[in-house]
């Protein structure tokens, strides 16, 4: 049986970090499958292990492994051990650097902001249910609101999520005579809510950043020497 399928790849995220990340967790939860508990991982799962990793991050210019190559496929068992060390190697740098570029892009809402979030949301779904738009309208514009509410109760909500979700929200409800006043300022307030947590973890993390800077004590091997001075 084969490790990886070509359907596999359309499921893996697109974000090359992420979509190597994806296809490495998924062929060791297929190997483990695999593997038989007496006769241990067959060369032919060996062979398609390392060969789908290393390709995959050389295509995704992510790392290369000189250690492996085509040539070495005849020693694989001998060659294996060295590449899942370069494999998981890989992995771990990749997933520090991913969880750094989350965090930028990213803001944990505290609990406070959530019940503001959610109460705007509910707002806007009294908005929708109440208005004389159609059927199919409603639906459309409810399944965004509850795309928005799953950004907001995960561990960090995605900025760049936040912003389609919510323009689309907008365009949908911007020819809705009897949404004008109510929901921009309902959406205003999601946006406002959003901010002030992310300016206020940034503010935290300068703080922080600040602390940890050694104290700075001044050169006094060049100062004038006055203890010898009496003073009166």
């Amino acid at each position: 049986m084969a490790l990886v399928f070509s359907s596999d790849f359309e499921t893996l995220p697109v974000e090359p970090i992420q979509r190597w990340l994806g296809l490495r967790e998924l062929v060791e939860r297929r190997l483990v499958s695999v593997t038989d508990e007496r006769e241990g991982i067959s060369e032919e799962n060996l062979i398609e292990y390392c060969t789908v990793l290393t390709s995959a991050a050389e295509e995704l210019k992510l790392g290369s492994f000189e250690s492996f190559s085509v040539s070495s496929v005849a020693d694989i068992r001998q060659v294996y051990p060295s590449l899942r060390s370069e494999i998981i190697s890989l992995a771990t740098k990749l997933s520090m650097r991913s969880l750094t570029a989350n965090a930028v892009n990213s803001v944990l809402l505290p609990r406070a902001s959530k019940v503001k979030l959610h109460s705007q949301i509910d707002r806007l779904r009294g908005l929708i249910k109440y208005s004389d738009i159609s059927e199919s309208q409603k639906r459309k514009l409810f399944s965004k609101l509850d795309e928005l509410q799953t950004i907001i109760v995960a561990p960090r909500a995605d900025f760049s999520k936040l912003m389609v979700v919510l323009a689309a929200i907008a365009v949908g409800m911007s020819g809705i005579t009897a949404f004008m006043a109510d929901a921009p300022d309902a959406l205003a307030t999601i946006s406002a809510v959003i901010g002030e947590a992310k300016e206020a973890e940034e503010e935290e993390q300068r703080q922080i950043e600040a602390d940890r800077k050694p104290l700075s004590l001044p050169d006094l091997r060049h100062a004038p020497n006055t203890d010898d001075e009496i003073p009166f």
